[in-house]
């Protein structure tokens, strides 16, 4: 029984191990019942060492995928079939926000699948030593204080710390300007049921975060999408827009913008406040990626310049630290804070007060800056993977931006291309990503998907657009479309 492992690959080898058992298990190689080697006989075959079998077989294991039985051996699972399903059969076939967030979730639980879908960081580098650390820390400061119920405004430690945290976006807070959250989405959540009632109008971005239109959607909210270019929002359209809505608030992302990766200008940054202040317009600023910078310093965050008070802040640790930690935090001036406690209270009372106790020490102790420093140039590399396997493998006519930060690339396909079935085809030959449209404020324009760095290496990242580009191929309206030399690549917006 043979598997292939890529010594010179950052990925470890147990990984490796893992995702070809289950790779020739979903592609009916290694069906159920069958035996499968020893771990000393597999790390003989392999040359490796018995710990590096024995913890792909843990997480094989653990993820269903085989059964271990003392004194006889090691078996493909016997109930295997949800597992090599193909995956098109698990989709929810809603492609809508709600429909693709939910898609999206299901698949991060398919191991083997190339999840360019989700923009997430990269579980294998988690600092989880720093963390339990961190919280050994809290705990033996709070004992068994922290495990009680604690403010829907979020614990005064963890907040004071945050207050400290956001200086370097370029802004100042005290504590009482800032509420804990459960991550960036919470936050959103919690503006839009203050500020957007049902039926009222909200400007975003086209394209825009899907999941701010998930929640715009559930509240019954009117969206209106407005365009984009190479500087970020245009703000002619917006203006234009004022004139003709009573508006909410506008939602934006200038700094590494989801989906796209476009960074707001300098000079479209001051225009955006200008006429904020003019209209007495809330804009509500995700900064989520802010941190995420590959080329120089990040451009401080639209907060760092508002002076009177029209910003809210939001941003979170999924993307800097780890998602599952969902702890995020808003900024707003004390009287807004206090209108959102009674709201966070009426929806889970509070985030769990040891995690945020542990977040305050793993900040003070310096922590989080060393992750970031240690990850940016490794996310830097994943980025430059996707964009030369792009410039490779796609088809002439397929164009992407060149994101500076963050995690999100957006690549725009030619006119009739099926959006829906590249999508569900893609996900049948292993390969996840994010249909287009479910990004749009309104009607999309044309047909585009968004394509993820973070959570994948650089050599799969790679496999993933080798399958990308074969479909492309087959499913465009221009059949037999050439590969491009890589002097025909245009990135656009």
């Amino acid at each position: 029984m043979q598997f292939e492992l890529d010594r010179g690959s950052r990925e470890p080898l147990y990984r490796q191990l893992a995702t070809s058992v289950q790779q020739r298990i979903r592609s009916g190689a290694l069906p159920p019942r069958t035996r499968l080697p020893t771990v000393r006989q597999l790390a003989q075959q392999l040359g490796v060492t018995r710990l590096t079998v024995h913890s792909a077989y843990a997480e094989l294991q653990a993820g269903g995928w085989i059964e271990a039985t003392v004194g006889r051996g090691t078996f493909v699972a016997e109930r295997i079939e949800q597992l090599v399903l193909p995956p098109e059969a698990q989709l929810s076939g809603d492609v809508t926000p709600a429909g693709v967030m939910a898609d999206l979730l299901r698949m991060s639980q398919l191991p083997g699948l190339l999840t360019l879908g989700r923009a997430d960081p990269a579980p294998e580098h988690f600092p989880l030593r720093n963390w339990q650390r961190a919280t050994e820390l809290a705990l033996a400061a709070g004992g068994g204080s922290l495990m009680i119920y604690t403010t829907a405004q979020g614990d005064l430690q963890l907040r004071a710390t945050l207050a400290e945290l956001v200086r370097e976006r370029g802004f100042s807070a005290g504590p009482d300007e800032v509420m804990v959250t459960a991550g960036v989405t919470n936050g959103m959540s919690l503006a839009v049921t203050l500020l957007a009632p049902p039926g009222s109008t909200v400007l975003v971005e086209q394209p825009t975060y899907l999941g701010m239109l998930n929640i715009l959607a559930a509240r019954g909210v009117r969206v209106v999408g407005l365009p984009m270019d190479g500087e970020g929002l245009v703000i002619d359209a917006l203006e234009e827009a004022l004139r003709q809505e009573r508006v909410a608030f506008l939602y934006t992302i200038p700094t590494f913008q989801n989906p796209s990766g476009v960074c707001m200008s300098v000079a479209r940054r001051a225009a955006l406040l200008e006429l904020a202040e003019r209209h007495k317009l809330t804009i509500v600023e995700d900064d989520i990626y802010g941190r995420l910078a590959y080329e120089g310093a990040a451009t401080p965050a639209l907060k760092a310049d508002d002076r009177s008070g029209v910003v809210i802040y939001l941003s979170s640790f999924s993307k800097s630290l780890m998602p599952g930690l969902r702890m995020g935090y808003l900024v707003a001036a004390p009287a807004l804070i206090k209108q959102l406690v009674p709201l966070r209270q009426a929806q889970d009372i509070c985030s769990p007060l040891l995690t945020q106790r542990a977040l305050s020490v793993f900040i003070e102790q310096g922590w989080l800056h060393s992750h970031i420093r240690r990850m940016v140039p490794r996310y830097r590399e994943r980025r430059d993977a996707l964009l030369r396997a792009m410039e490779r493998h796609f088809p002439i006519g397929v164009t992407w931006t060149r994101p500076r930060g963050g995690f999100s690339c957006w690549v725009t396909l030619p006119a009739g291309f099926a959006e829906t079935e590249l999508y569900v085809s893609a996900i049948s030959r292993g390969v996840a990503f994010a249909p287009g449209q479910v990004f749009s404020g309104g009607a999309p324009s044309g047909a585009h998907m968004r394509l993820c760095f973070g959570a994948e290496p650089p050599e799969r990242l790679s496999d993933a657009i080798v399958t990308l580009g074969a479909l492309l191929r087959e499913r465009g309206t221009h059949r037999d479309l050439p590969t491009p030399a890589l002097g025909d690549y245009v990135p656009v917006v």
